[in-house]
């Protein structure tokens, strides 16, 4: 695993997944390839100094490969020097050991989303709620919520789209001017539009409409999409797509419009906090009890500091 051979050096002959690739022209003129493999346990960057065409092409992203090289460190960061590269044949692939996946199985996920969807009492809402899940079911149980920030694992998006869900409802009961209803649906759809913005759970990157549109664009579009094949009041439809386009906050965040009601409110800051302690947690797993973190960009590059009675 690649988080075995973190803070080693030496040669090194092991299974990985190309997760982006790069050609590089060096000083001296020639082609290299700049190259981020991953598994479960994380990622690491690597460079290829000597390369032939049919390397270019084995290391498309999404490529499984077997690696030889070795392992060195640059600039304090590890890094492999590759020697070898093979293709691993489809039948030979274990896909549970070299992609990150949620911390619940597809089933337990499915069973809690629908759990949530059953408690929804306006039909109507129900209704397109579920629709819109059950229509896009194989991609909303096993995509990402992101391609790097936060839950970049298989399943992050329907696991972020849950805990958001569950701290919504347990926020209603010390506010009971909230409406459950929309708590639920906005909490299971905010996110929706990211089964078109983003590629998959294997070597994720953004499609053309996700780098032209936007998840919260897309989201709105979908909603309105099945607003045509399933029957629902029109200010319904446009309270739960303002808490889709709204969910990011401020337009320099990338929303459309600011949360204006009290459901779209909470849950962009829910939204906020999950994504936060998703990066948090991540990040602190691999800082020593009694150290603090590198600086993290997207907590304005502050470090954290991991107590010493935290494990």
């Amino acid at each position: 695993m690649i988080k075995d051979i973190i803070g080693t050096e030496g040669p090194i002959q092991m299974t990985m997944l190309v997760k982006s690739s790069a050609r590089g022209i060096s000083t001296s003129g020639s082609p290299y390839l700049s190259v981020i493999f991953q598994d479960k346990s994380g990622s690491i960057e690597a460079k290829m100094w000597s390369i032939t065409e049919n390397d270019e092409l084995l290391c498309t992203p999404g490529q499984v490969l077997l690696v030889e090289g070795t392992v060195t460190m640059y600039r304090g960061h590890p890094q492999i020097r590759i020697e070898d590269i093979q293709p691993v044949e489809s039948s030979h692939i274990n896909y549970e050991k070299l992609i990150p996946t949620a911390p619940l199985s597809t089933e337990e996920l499915k069973k809690r989303v629908y759990d949530y969807v059953d408690l929804i009492e306006d039909k109507e809402i129900k209704e397109i709620t579920s629709h819109i899940i059950k229509e896009r079911e194989e991609e909303y149980f096993s995509y990402p919520a992101a391609t790097t920030v936060h839950h970049a694992f298989m399943g992050g998006l329907a696991f972020h789209s849950l805990t958001i869900c569950s701290d919504a409802l347990k926020i209603a009961t010390n506010y009971p001017q909230l409406n459950k209803d929309y708590l639920i649906s906005g909490s299971l759809l905010h996110d929706i539009g990211k089964l078109v913005e983003l590629s998959g759970y294997i070597a994720t990157n953004y499609t053309l409409e996700g780098n032209l549109l936007g998840h919260l664009q897309i989201g709105a579009m979908i909603l309105n999409d099945a607003a045509k094949k399933v029957k629902i009041n029109e200010e319904k439809l446009i309270l739960l797509s303002h808490i889709i386009v709204s969910h990011h906050g401020k337009a320099e965040y990338g929303a459309i419009k600011p949360p204006m009601t009290l459901e779209a409110y909470v849950i962009h800051n829910l939204d906020d906090l999950d994504s936060k302690m998703e990066m948090l947690s991540s990040t602190l797993e691999n800082v020593e009890p009694g150290e603090f973190s590198k600086k993290i960009p997207w907590m304005d590059n502050i470090s954290f500091y991991k107590d010493k009675n935290r494990m």
